[in-house]
């Protein structure tokens, strides 16, 4: 079962293949491929399976963890969809709102 922050479900769909590094990518390509095949997922408000191979994680925990904690609240609040009112100021939103 895939462990997922909300707002990850924002960033899943739009994923193409750009990313931290090689390892995030990488990573993030074997997750979206599990769960596009359905695999079953939790909602976690913590580091998460996409986190996991991200650098911004430093023993556990998020180094942009009040970014990263806004935007799970608002996607918990009012759901997936709409990224220019979920994650407009996340460093990869030029790049995921042409994509899906």
């Amino acid at each position: 079962m895939l462990r997922l922050r909300p707002h990850h479900l924002n960033c899943i769909p739009r994923f193409r293949g750009r990313g931290y590094s090689r390892a995030f990518c990488e990573n993030m390509k074997e997750i979206k491929e599990r769960f596009d095949g359905g695999e079953a997922y939790e909602i976690v408000f913590s580091a998460d399976d996409i986190c996991a191979a991200c650098p911004n994680l430093v023993n556990g925990i998020c180094t942009s963890r009040e970014k990263t904690d806004a935007f799970d609240r608002r996607t918990a609040k009012y759901g997936t969809g709409d990224i220019s009112k979920l994650c407009a100021e996340c460093e990869w939103y030029a790049i995921c709102k042409n994509n899906l």
